[in-house]
Formats: structure tokens, C-alpha cells, sequence
């Protein structure tokens, strides 16, 4: 079992050429690291991860590599509501982690390299955790589904959110949201290639 990929060994895997992957390594939504000679070497979890991020297939020898769940960061004020769309989402197959606000959810959203985030809005605008978000190479493509003032959505939306959500999540629709988002991306990601 290979525990590191060239980039065109990864190029032929994902079904794309040498320099789509070169240029994601660049634009770091593809991680590699450097040997001592100076190619691109990409590990075996992190090409997994970024296959099953984006829909692309896993071949049999990466099916191993990576948890097959889909990742949610749920970000927001520690109480009821937090921890009822944790559950929501675990219900319905997430891999969940849970993190407060601003710069903590930063961290966590670096860490853990959640497929999609919802933020459980408390600032019209998402505040610095969806600017945040947003800024940031690694996670600005993420998809965010906002639990929120409907009064809001206009700016939500401005700031980056893909989909508002009412308060009131108990029917399912977080879940729903959650997945529809992740398929509209995997859809835009497949169309860019």
C-alpha cells in the first residue's frame, strides 16, 4: 500500500491533468509536501479526502485511506440550538464537530477540514467567523448553511453564505440543506474541471 503520491500519479487517479493538480497544490486546496529534491509528494489520506470531498470516485486501494462520512463544522453559541443541529447532522450520517465563534472556529475549521459549515448566525453578516471563512485559501470554497433571522439572509448571502435557514431546525431541513449544498458544489467543482 503507497503511503505518498506524485502529482502525476494523482493527476491519473483523479481524472485530470498534471497541471490542474499542480495548480490546486498552489492554490493549497490540494496539500503536498516537498522532498528533499523539491517535487510534490501528496499523502495517501489527503488525496482520499480530497476525492471524497469533491464526488470524485476512491479507487480500491484509497477506499481505506479516509472516514466515507462527510464532515460538518457547526459553529456557534455553546447551548440548545448547537447542540440540537449537532445532532440533526449526526443523525443523518455527518461526521460532526462543534466550535464557538471567531477565531476558535478558525482553528477548529483548519483542523478538521469540514465539507460544509453551518454557522449558527448571531451577526447579520456573519460576523469575522464567515469573513474569516472566507478569506482564508483552504476553506473559502466550503459551503456554509446559515441558522438565522430571515431578515438577515440578504447580507448572509452578500457575505458568503450558500444557503439561510429559519431558527426552528427540528424538521430536518438542516440535514437536507447540508446535503444539497454539498452536492451543488461537487457539481461546480466537476463542471470547472
Amino acid at each position: 500500500m503507497r503511503r505518498f503520491y506524485t502529482t502525476y500519479e494523482a493527476a491519473h487517479l483523479l481524472g485530470v491533468s498534471l497541471p490542474t493538480v499542480v495548480n490546486w497544490v498552489k492554490a493549497r486546496r490540494l496539500k503536498a509536501h516537498r522532498t528533499p529534491g523539491g517535487h510534490r509528494r501528496i499523502a495517501r489520506e489527503e488525496l482520499a479526502g480530497f476525492m471524497l470531498r469533491h464526488g470524485i470516485p476512491l479507487p480500491a486501494d484509497l477506499a481505506d485511506a479516509v472516514e466515507s462520512r462527510r464532515k460538518a463544522l457547526v459553529v456557534g453559541d455553546h447551548g440548545a440550538i448547537l447542540e440540537g443541529a449537532v445532532r440533526t447532522l449526526e443523525a443523518a450520517g455527518f461526521s460532526v464537530e462543534a466550535a464557538p465563534q471567531g477565531f476558535a472556529a478558525g482553528v477548529a475549521a483548519a483542523r478538521f477540514a469540514p465539507d460544509v459549515v453551518v454557522l449558527l448566525a448571531t451577526d447579520p453578516d456573519g460576523g469575522d467567523t464567515l469573513s474569516g471563512l472566507r478569506r482564508d485559501d483552504g476553506l473559502c470554497a466550503v459551503p456554509v448553511v446559515a441558522v438565522t433571522s430571515m431578515e438577515w439572509a440578504p447580507r448572509l448571502r452578500a457575505a458568503g453564505c450558500t444557503v439561510m435557514l429559519p431558527h426552528a431546525t427540528g424538521d430536518g431541513s438542516l440535514a437536507a440543506a447540508a446535503l444539497q449544498v454539498l452536492s451543488t458544489a461537487t457539481v461546480g467543482v466537476r463542471r470547472r474541471q
